[in-house]
């Protein structure tokens, strides 16, 4: 059985202030700004580890969803287990930013999902 918990949910979005406002209206609260991938912000439920990286788009960005993250206990059992059933498992590689080991996967509609292990 394999703990998994939602870690966040990346978006790219075509306007970082506007969408910044309308995550605030709807109950997120800002946490900060961040540079990853480009101008981005983090926000996050309150009261929960669950975050949001609102991400502006680039030009090889499509505004919308990019990925949902996992934390997983053990990221290389689990990535063993999806490769014996036949899942490209791109990782686990160490994230020296986050101090976090990361791994990706695709569902069968080509959506990314991400499993992150908390070091």
């Amino acid at each position: 059985m394999v703990n998994l918990g939602l870690d966040h949910i990346h978006l790219y979005v075509k306007d970082l202030e506007e969408a910044i406002t309308f995550y605030k209206m709807v109950g997120l609260e800002f946490v900060e700004y961040t540079s990853h991938g480009g101008k981005a912000a983090m926000m996050r439920v309150p009261g929960s580890p669950v975050s949001f990286e609102i991400q502006e788009t680039r030009v090889i960005d499509n505004p919308g969803f990019n990925h949902l993250a996992f934390v997983v206990d053990d990221l290389d059992d689990l990535c063993d287990s999806y490769k014996a059933n036949g899942v490209k498992v791109d990782g686990p590689l160490d994230n020296k930013a986050t101090g976090r080991r990361l791994a990706t996967i695709r569902d069968p509609h080509g959506f990314l999902i991400q499993l992150v292990q908390k070091k």
